[in-house]
């Protein structure tokens, strides 16, 4: 009974800590608890748990934290970063934009960190994932590196899933 209580809640504390690709769509709030004691509509089965309710609390704790930051520990690459005295910050919003026109695909975000100015582009759930565009990036911007940060999930845009036209055999197998 311990041990399924234990995957229990490694699986929800997976749940609410894994991260995707987008924007997760708001859900209404859901008692885990209170799900798992009630009947089985198709077998009418129910589960009993029998543990210490701080559990539950804590539980409920690790879920309303979650629901507050809405935010996750990341990595950018910081390509610039300069001291905020005597910087005009039209410059620093220009160097941003020509950044974003050489490199498209990725973002490019102008922070205020007393007293300078950081410019650090991408959204990476990891360093290992930060390599590809980084060496990319290098290739311009010599001092880039990459540093961990707070990425927040209304920072990040959402994936458009694109349509995909179906082929007709005869597309496929020219030949035939």
């Amino acid at each position: 009974m311990k041990s399924i209580l234990v995957i229990l809640i490694l699986f929800i504390t997976h749940q609410t800590w894994a991260q995707t690709d987008t924007i997760p769509a708001v859900k209404p709030d859901v008692d885990f608890f209170k799900q798992l004691s009630q009947a089985d509509s198709i077998t009418g089965g129910k589960v009993t748990l029998h543990g210490d309710p701080k559990i539950e609390q804590l539980m409920k704790l690790n879920l309303s934290v979650n629901r507050k930051e809405q935010a996750f520990q990341g990595y950018r690459i910081q390509i610039l970063s300069v001291s905020s005295y005597n910087t005009n910050i039209d410059t620093l919003k220009s160097y941003t934009q020509r950044f974003e026109e050489e490199f498209p695909d990725i973002r490019a975000y102008l922070q205020y960190t007393d007293p300078d100015f950081k410019i650090r582009v991408g959204n990476f759930r990891t360093r290992i994932e930060t390599i590809p565009a980084l060496k990319r990036i290098r290739k311009k911007y010599a001092g880039a590196y990459p540093v961990k940060t707070v990425i927040y999930l209304k920072e990040l845009a959402p994936v458009v899933e694109q349509d995909t036209i179906p082929l007709t055999p005869q597309e496929l197998m020219p030949s035939l």
